[in-house]
């Protein structure tokens, strides 16, 4: 079932002569199973038990996002897309900050903003497809904010005002392909550049993988949740802490580094240690502001790796100790884990310089100890760097 299914199945569903479906549903592992499909269509209509079967399996995915999934109305796509509970609710203090009390959610898709965001002020939900727009008032009154007033509607066709603004635009093609160009998301750049200037506080969503270059000005805050990047955000107007700036921010720490990017990288030879910058800063082209900030060095400007024979204090370095270092040659980085009790080899590299996943398993020994391995191309020339992280 897609999200243009009939919004009159999660109605349904919603109702109280239907709450037991998703319950008995919920209590099979595999739902693809004809036995388990045929089960459930002894009481309820095909129909429904399609909408049951999907409004579950999306709350299994919601899970990885949200506190208490079993209560929202989700479909799997709208949760692939939607904000997690974690980072909306940072978002929303940034609204907080310049004391909004009135928000308007544009693509609002299931809500995953709008639940965050309606904790602080009263919201206004616009989204062109009518099942999201009813998902998302179901599930901001279920996570307990205040009741929204929704609209269906194609965003282009509004004037906002100067009412501060969220915006998540569609970054997928009709094939469900990802699309990371700001001009090439739905509503299109033109547009989002037109709406900035109707109400100039604004926060849009952006892929992580965004061109960074050649945006509408303001802010742009690339957000890391434990070992991933999940998105970026442009934040504009009073939202945005400074035109130009860039931020690297990791949750759950909640710890942010700011500062103005592409800033010249010092470099210096391999020392003691290895520090691996964290994601978010290099995305957010901050390695030399990181290194001016630490007075460190880099190995490399593209390799997102610092040296020093000192270990800093810092949450944005990972550290890990040289051991050896030499030529890239299989035969011998294996005898060398060998004679060294080595087990787990753990593969970093850039450009494609080898297939990590492949090497990795080629170098597993049986001992018990666990190296970290980089093996990159500097100057022309593939060497490895045999380490282990501290």
């Amino acid at each position: 079932m897609s999200n243009k299914t009939d919004i009159r199945l999660w109605q349904k569903l919603s109702h109280v002569s239907c709450r037991d479906l998703p319950a008995a549903v919920s209590a099979f592992d595999d739902l693809t199973h004809p036995g388990v499909i045929t089960h459930l269509r002894k009481q309820w209509p095909p129909d429904l038990v399609a909408a049951a079967i999907t409004l579950t399996i999306a709350r299994r995915k919601a899970a990885k996002k949200f506190v208490d999934p079993g209560h929202l109305f989700v479909d799997p796509i709208g949760v692939e897309q939607a904000t997690g509970i974690e980072v909306a609710r940072y978002k929303a203090r940034r609204f907080a900050e310049i004391g909004a009390d009135r928000i308007i959610d544009l693509c609002c898709g299931i809500g995953g903003d709008a639940m965050a965001l309606a904790g602080i002020a009263d919201m206004m939900l616009i989204e062109t497809d009518p099942g999201r727009a009813w998902m998302a008032r179901h599930n901001v009154e279920t996570a307990g904010g205040r009741r929204p007033a929704v609209a269906v509607a194609d965003v282009t066709t509004l004037r906002i005002s100067d009412t501060p603004f969220h915006i998540d635009p569609e970054r997928r093609t009709v094939h469900g392909r990802r699309r990371h160009g700001f001009e090439d998301s739905r509503p299109g750049g033109a547009f989002i550049r037109s709406l900035i200037d109707q109400a100039p506080d604004g926060a849009v969503k952006l892929s992580p993988g965004v061109d960074l270059e050649n945006l509408p000005a303001g802010e742009v805050e690339i957000i890391g949740q434990r070992s991933g990047l999940v998105q970026a955000v442009l934040w504009t107007g009073r939202l945005s802490h400074d035109d130009g700036l860039r931020t690297a921010t990791r949750l759950p720490d909640e710890v942010s580094f700011s500062d103005h990017p592409d800033q010249p990288i010092p470099l210096a030879e391999p020392g003691r240690y290895l520090l691996a910058v964290d994601p978010a800063v290099e995305r957010a082209g901050l390695i030399g502001a990181l290194c001016r900030h630490l007075n460190l060095p880099a190995i490399h400007p593209f390799l997102g790796l610092l040296t020093t024979d000192t270990l800093p204090d810092t949450p944005w370095l990972t550290p890990y100790a040289c051991l050896d270092t030499m030529p890239w040659h299989e035969k011998k980085v294996r005898a060398w884990l060998r004679s060294h009790d080595g087990g787990e080899a753990i593969v970093k590299t850039r450009d494609k310089t080898v297939d990590p996943d492949i090497i990795s398993k080629r170098l597993r020994g049986i001992g018990s100890c666990v190296y970290t391995l980089f093996i990159l191309r500097m100057d022309r020339k593939v060497r490895v760097w045999i380490t282990q992280r501290i």
